[in-house]
């Protein structure tokens, strides 16, 4: 389990594509994106692009340590979700006005990794957010979004990003 602080620390890293030649391809239904941090080399991550029936659109980073993963950040798109209703100490402020909040799936949201619970168990509304896309209606938005979310995650590497034919 990692405290808020650590897992601020580890978001905020530089980081870069462990493969410099890792392509994302939008016509595969997951994608996976190996990271290292050369400021901290303790420290592996990967990031997740995933798309089913149920979720138009998954994006998050995972904190790599000892063969399991800590959730840190993820941004779904018409995917369902309920925040805990139970307000913790280490729960941050912001996140409060959103206990027992459903999203149903037309709702985009992010989530949090937060200390005492389980990884991104808390999600606000991204419109509620500072994340510059809101929402997917056009297939550019997607390359949009993996680009903002590489800058969230302080990705320092040009991301390849292979569009899918429609």
């Amino acid at each position: 389990m990692l405290t808020n602080q650590e897992a601020n620390y580890l978001l905020e890293l530089e980081k870069v594509l462990s493969n410099p030649n890792q392509t994302v391809d939008l016509s595969k239904k997951k994608n996976r994106l190996e990271l290292i941090s050369h400021q901290d080399s303790d420290y592996q991550f990967w990031v997740e692009i995933t798309t089913n029936q149920k979720i138009i659109l998954k994006t998050s980073i995972h904190h790599l340590e000892c063969n399991s993963y800590i959730g840190l950040l993820r941004i779904d798109f018409r995917g369902g979700h309920h925040n805990p209703s139970t307000i913790l100490p280490t729960l941050p402020e912001f996140l409060i006005p959103f206990a027992d909040k459903w999203f149903d799936p037309s709702e985009s949201h992010v989530h949090f990794y937060v200390e005492g619970y389980k990884p991104l168990a808390w999600a606000i509304p991204l419109t509620e957010s500072d994340f510059p896309v809101k929402d997917i209606t056009h297939p550019s938005d997607i390359s949009d979004l993996i680009i903002n979310f590489a800058r969230k995650i302080n990705l320092k590497s040009l991301i390849n990003i292979q569009q899918a034919i429609l």
